[in-house]
């Protein structure tokens, strides 16, 4: 197989036994040498090379399928997303559901949509979720075959169904109501459909310069869809199971082979829900909703938290929790402390995913434990963080910097589709704290752009069990590389920031611009 050398003008490897190089060559789908001579081919890296980015958190079969749906992220009034609902309608074929994702309340001023808001389907079914996916809204098509199957007057575990002045259903559904009753109610995408959503997934994410990701994925996807093509796709997968049903079977993680290309590496619980929904579990209630401190979810609100993530660490596995609120951060750390004590190690293992407002009494106990983050959220939620949180609870707010300064290990992410899978947009937001209205948030808490290139490389890796595969540029591992069109530790994020030229997996070009 013939040598490839990549020269550059600097390339950063993240590797402190030599951190920075000029070339480097690439043998056999790995990492030869650095500043090596020998080679049969040259490839241009550019102003600057780096380890290929890894996103620490996605969904990547609902990324693959959302590809295809009607967008709505892009909709900043009722009548934009009317209009968009009803372009979507026209140029579906007779038959079938009008699928919807990316709404956000805040970016019209905040009212929520309603099932007449989806009216020009008609008699199609229709539903939207929420760029969280933590709500949708459904038409009064879908809402009648949601009625049929689910009585609507009551609200489920961990869930509700919003209801108008006279206790009606205004077709907007929250949390497990949203996931166990309409969601059950859509049709499942085929097989078909998620493996050709799964391929444009990973073509779309090599765009971004990725080569690996953190995925969360239910079994059933696991084995039907990714597995399949695990030859195929241009990244490295490393799963984590969404199956959650207490008892858990905990040999679903025995589901598909592992090897360098796709595994299973854990399991995710839910705690609480999102900010932009005021489902997060709070420690005082919401500015913006007196007397409403959200929702604990799922495990947490069965009270057997501690013992999932107990059973899970003992068995060796990467336990990952959803918290968003500083309730639920702080329950989270009580059922590792509980484990730890029973002597269950907890610190490396567990995944504190999303961690958006941090008690500051609580910043101390995330020492050597991973903050699996994702600054784009912090960039969309920043807008509506002071009417949801107050003034007083900014502090709170995705502390970056100060999660880091307490010993937090941190690794970023998108959480897509919930947000792009925009590495140089999540870059630009933890480096600058630009919110989506271009004003800074809490810029105390801005990251250097080494710290925040770390968080989407090498300590990524790490947070995904990645065994010293990738991550870093060093010789033996594979060869994962991104080209950006200028020095990212040295262009300005707020006007210039840099493009991804080219992206490589495992030796072969993925993308090129």
């Amino acid at each position: 197989m013939p040598r490839l050398r990549v020269r550059a003008e600097r390339i950063w490897t993240a590797d402190a036994a030599m951190p920075i190089a000029r070339s480097l060559v690439v043998h056999e789908g790995r990492i030869e040498s650095l500043e090596g001579m020998q080679a049969d081919r040259e490839l241009d890296g550019g102003p600057w090379v780096g380890p290929a980015f890894i996103d620490a958190h996605l969904h990547m079969t609902l990324g693959g399928l959302a590809l295809s749906q009607c967008d709505l992220s892009a909709c900043r009034s009722h009548q934009e997303f009317t209009a968009a609902i009803e372009a979507a309608h026209a140029a579906l074929p007779t038959g079938r559901w009008l699928k919807a994702n990316g709404w956000d309340q805040s970016r019209w001023g905040g009212d929520m949509p309603t099932s007449a808001w989806l009216s020009a389907c008609g008699d199609r079914p229709a539903i939207a979720w929420r760029m969280d996916q933590h709500a949708c809204v459904l038409n009064a098509t879908a809402l009648a075959l949601v009625a049929s199957r689910f009585d609507l007057r009551t609200d489920p575990p961990g869930g509700r169904v919003e209801r108008d002045p006279h206790g009606q259903p205004t077709g907007l559904f929250l949390e497990q109501a949203a996931w166990k009753w309409a969601k059950a109610c859509v049709p499942e995408p085929s097989v078909q459909e998620r493996r050709e959503g799964l391929r444009a997934a990973g073509l779309h994410l090599a765009r971004h310069g990725i080569a690996t990701v953190g995925s969360m994925e239910y079994a059933r996807d696991l084995v039907e869809a990714l597995d399949p093509l695990r030859r195929e796709l241009p990244v490295r997968v490393r799963a984590t199971l969404l199956d959650r049903d207490w008892p858990l079977d905990w040999n679903l993680s025995h589901c598909i082979a592992r090897d360098e290309g796709l595994g299973i590496i854990g399991f995710k619980a839910f705690v609480d829900g999102t900010l932009g929904s005021r489902t997060a579990r709070m420690l005082e209630p919401w500015s913006d909703r007196p007397g409403d401190c959200g929702l604990f979810m799922e495990l947490a609100d069965r009270g057997v938290l501690a013992e999932w993530m107990r059973e899970g660490l003992r068995r060796d596995f990467s336990m990952s929790l959803h918290v968003i609120g500083d309730a639920a951060l702080r329950a989270a750390l009580d059922a590792a402390d509980a484990a730890e004590r029973r002597g269950t190690p907890a610190r490396e293992a567990l995944r504190l995913e999303h961690a958006q407002t941090v008690h500051p009494q609580d910043l101390h106990r995330m020492q050597g434990r991973w903050a699996s983050m994702q600054p784009l959220h912090k960039h969309f939620d920043a807008p509506g963080a002071p009417a949801a949180l107050g003034p007083e609870r900014m502090d709170r707010f995705f502390p970056f910097h100060a999660l880091a300064e307490h010993g937090a290990r941190l690794a970023f992410g998108s959480d897509w589709p919930i947000v792009p899978p925009d590495v140089i947009a999540g870059l630009r937001a933890a480096i600058t704290g630009l919110d989506a209205g271009g004003d800074p948030c809490r810029p105390e808490d801005n990251l250097h752009p080494e710290a925040a290139l770390r968080a989407f490389t090498i300590d990524a890796a790490r947070c995904l069990r990645c065994n010293g595969r990738t991550g870093r540029i060093a010789a033996g591992l594979s060869a994962d590389l991104v080209s950006l069109d200028r020095d990212p530790m040295r262009c300005n994020w707020v006007t210039d920031p840099p493009k991804v030229r080219w992206c490589m997996h495992a030796g072969q070009v993925t993308f090129a611009a």
